[in-house]
């Protein structure tokens, strides 16, 4: 893994505002701080240009570990409103989330943020009206044990799912009722798990929601489609198409929302508690 230093020259436009540690998670800032620097500029114009041009996702060290909780987060989403505009994460409108394992979570639909189950590989976003272009996952304290993020680029799954069984490929490329089953008045969204076009490959997937969206529209999953993805999670699970990211205090997990499937590994916590900040965004220039 390789981990991206910001620059020293560049943090202290980070410092110049703080968010209250009782902040309500819908109101965070969305504006990016006032205060900035050709060195901050030029590092958000490197994180953005490797993001969207290149390897697609990366781990920024801000080198802010000794500030405290509060000031951590503040610097963290102070980088992350210099990268993007934050959207919110639920249709409560959530903008800044904890993922951290609670015994009474924020929002009943976040079961996963706020437990220690592992697999559901998934992109973000899925049951939106629109999908967040950026993903990010800021580090507090990890686990005592495990709790990497896994990324797998779903490109190459593609590629794989050519090469081996186009015709379920094409299933893929269809669109699919997507709902999460916790409230029965939640629209059912209609997603494509594949999008191709020439120069790009973006996929919307939780297995978990499109099954439960066949259920509220009261129709079984064709076989089909079940070996589709089904040949699909075997590609997501195969080591090779992965990459174990274990996020530490002070450092910033980013990806294209689009391009990767994401999930975690188990954890163990007895001493040291697995704490991140997560946000959406969409990047501030096409």
């Amino acid at each position: 893994m390789t981990i991206h230093p910001l620059p020293e020259q560049a943090r202290d436009a980070l410092l110049t505002r703080q968010i209250p540690a009782d902040q309500p998670l819908d109101a965070w800032p969305v504006d990016a701080p006032a205060a900035t620097s050709d060195a901050l500029r030029a590092a958000c114009a490197d994180i953005t240009r490797e993001l969207r041009e290149n390897k697609g996702w990366l781990v920024v060290d801000t080198g802010l570990v000794g500030l405290d909780d509060e000031q951590l987060c503040s610097a963290s989403w102070n980088l992350f409103t210099a990268l993007c505009r934050p959207v919110p994460q639920y249709r409560s409108g959530e903008l800044m989330y904890p993922v951290e394992v609670s015994a009474a979570p924020t929002l009943a639909s976040s079961h996963y943020s706020s437990s220690s189950r592992t697999g559901g590989f998934h992109t973000d976003g899925t049951l939106l009206d629109a999908a967040p272009d950026l993903a990010m996952l800021a580090g507090l304290s990890a686990a005592d044990e495990g709790g990497e993020t896994v990324l797998v680029d779903a490109g190459r799954l593609v590629e794989a799912l050519a090469e081996s069984a186009p015709d379920l490929l094409s299933l893929l490329e269809e669109p699919h009722p997507f709902h999460s089953g916790d409230n029965a008045g939640d629209p059912v969204m209609l997603h494509r798990i594949v999008s191709r076009t020439a120069s790009r490959t973006e996929v919307r997937y939780l297995r978990r929601y499109i099954e439960q969206g066949h259920r509220t529209q009261g129709r079984a999953m064709e076989d089909k489609l079940v070996a589709a993805l089904d040949a699909w999670e075997q590609l997501i699970a195969d080591p090779a198409h992965q990459a174990s990211v274990l996020i530490g205090r002070g450092q910033l997990l980013l990806w294209d929302n689009f391009r990767f499937v994401h999930g975690r590994t188990p954890f163990t916590e007895r001493l040291h508690r697995r704490r991140l900040r997560r946000g959406y965004g969409v990047f501030r220039t096409a």
